[in-house]
């Protein structure tokens, strides 16, 4: 009889199915993962925030207030980092992923704001601007230029130090003094990730601090 032979194949596509939903669930399940797992792509525009009403600054040039400010999201940009003795000039972004890397100076987004207490953490790339930092000395002056105000810093340190010394990390933490530091991969002429970092430490001379409360 022909049902004999369909219940059979009914049957055996049962226990198929049976024995191998695991693996299509686990193939599903991992390449939904991976999709999910791609890193965002921003847009080739450059995103900016709004200036901050300089007369607002002008009435107190030593402090400005937090609920002044319109604090940047991931991915924006938010001012530019210049330092005249070495003629670096770039864009500055808040984030430090791939692809703000490849647009400009990103902002580590684990330290503080610059006119903060504590320290503002920003990287760029060697084979870019950045590269420039090899030319940089001691009593230079590093300028934040930010949406909300401008502010300057002088250097009293540089290193070679490794990329995950603790002496970053201890600076991360502090909450005493507005300092800089700027990094970028070591050597300058390096292609490709190192363990190797080229740290620029500077100290606040000039700019508006940010309180918290009005």
């Amino acid at each position: 009889m022909i049902v004999i032979p369909i219940l059979f194949l009914l049957c055996g596509y049962s226990l198929v199915y049976i024995v191998g939903r695991p693996v299509i669930h686990f193939t599903s399940s991992s390449l939904q993962l991976f999709l999910l797992s791609e890193l965002p792509k921003f847009e080739k525009n450059e995103q900016t925030l709004p200036e901050l009403d300089r007369q607002t600054i002008e009435t107190n040039e030593q402090t400005i207030f937090s609920s002044q400010i319109v604090y940047p999201r991931a991915g924006y940009r938010y001012g530019r980092v210049v330092a005249d003795s070495v003629s670096l000039d770039v864009p500055l972004y808040y984030g430090d992923s791939a692809e703000i890397l490849r647009q400009g100076a990103g902002q580590y987004m684990g330290s503080v704001y610059p006119g903060e207490l504590g320290t503002t953490l920003v990287a760029g790339h060697n084979a870019d601007e950045f590269g420039k930092l090899i030319a940089i000395k001691k009593s230079d002056v590093i300028q934040i230029k930010a949406s909300y105000g401008d502010y300057s810093y002088q250097i009293y340190k540089i290193a070679v130090l490794d990329k995950n010394a603790e002496e970053i990390k201890l600076l991360l933490t502090q909450k005493e003094q507005p300092k800089l530091i700027l990094y970028t991969c070591y050597p300058i002429d390096s292609i490709g990730l190192t363990d190797q970092r080229l740290f620029v430490f500077a100290d606040l001379v000039q700019g508006p601090l940010i309180q918290e409360h009005q």
